[in-house]
């Protein structure tokens, strides 16, 4: 009677774990349905002036090589609809980062400087994109393959990514969005051709202002070492600008002097190297230390 008994419950108990599992699988949501809900939540694209700290990180972590860490204050300027204009002024050097979402470009001192995009520029995604649909072609242009979805967790807390399934053994591209808030958290991206680097930027504290979301804090790591960190400081209320801003041509592109034959190629001073390494660093090179 017992045999019987066990044998009539066996088939209901793996009809029960089948229904189950199709039931959980069921509520994985969609990229398009994960990105609606952030960009609901986000808010609508705004025009805003953001003062911040930012911090870079040598790779030592003596107290000598952290007194040697740089500091600078930068202005982020936003405006509907997706414009975003970033300036810092280091010494005698000031670096402006520009974009729309078709353009992309670095000004030095108002020369532009030519070079890609690296993968830390992307932090401003989330707050420059407030559309699904410029959100989604942001992602899918770094490599995160949207239909691909899970759950997995992140600072203790659940989160879903978009760009890898949870039956994945290699990292790829991905963005992370908390399950409950649907606030960003975290972004994997690769920089470089061949044996790629692996850039993280992670997203903390949000808070609203007026009627949108700004994260107060947001690290960078390459290849698991913190080499920058960004500290808001405060978001007021902005004023839209002038096109001619995002219009590269409007900048002269930079010059290098060239040495005249049989002349002497001079060491640069000590202040030249140390505006080299700015602008370097400035460029979000994870490799400028």
């Amino acid at each position: 009677m017992q045999r019987l008994t066990h044998r009539r419950i066996l088939p209901f108990l793996l009809l029960f774990m089948m229904v189950s599992a199709g039931s959980a699988q069921a509520y994985l949501l969609t990229s398009p349905q994960i990105t609606r809900q952030m960009v609901k939540k986000l808010g609508k694209p705004v025009t805003a002036t953001i003062q911040q700290k930012e911090s870079f990180f040598r790779s030592g972590a003596t107290e000598e090589t952290e007194a040697e860490n740089l500091v600078f204050d930068e202005v982020v300027r936003l405006a509907a609809p997706d414009r975003f204009h970033a300036v810092v002024t280091a010494d005698e050097k000031k670096v402006e980062q520009l974009s729309t979402f078709d353009t992309w470009f670095r000004v030095v001192d108002g020369a532009v400087i030519e070079g890609p995009e690296r993968a830390a520029d992307r932090y401003r995604d989330p707050l420059q994109f407030r559309q699904e649909s410029l959100i989604e072609k942001r992602l899918t242009s770094a490599g995160v393959d949207l239909a691909s979805t899970s759950l997995n967790r992140h600072a203790g807390r659940i989160a879903w990514v978009m760009g890898a399934r949870a039956s994945d053994r290699t990292v790829r591209p991905q963005f992370w969005v908390d399950k409950e808030t649907f606030l960003p958290m975290r972004w994997i991206l690769f920089e470089g051709q061949g044996d790629k680097q692996r850039v993280e930027i992670w997203y903390h504290d949000w808070f609203k202002q007026g009627n949108a979301y700004y994260p107060k804090h947001i690290e960078f790591y390459a290849d698991g070492r913190l080499f920058r960190e960004i500290r808001v400081e405060s978001v007021t209320a902005g004023k839209p600008m002038s096109a001619t801003l995002f219009d590269r041509s409007t900048y002269s592109p930079k010059k290098n002097a060239e040495p005249k034959a049989n002349e002497k190629v001079a060491e640069p001073t000590e202040k030249e190297r140390q505006m080299e390494e700015i602008e370097r660093i400035l460029s979000n090179d994870p490799l400028a230390f």
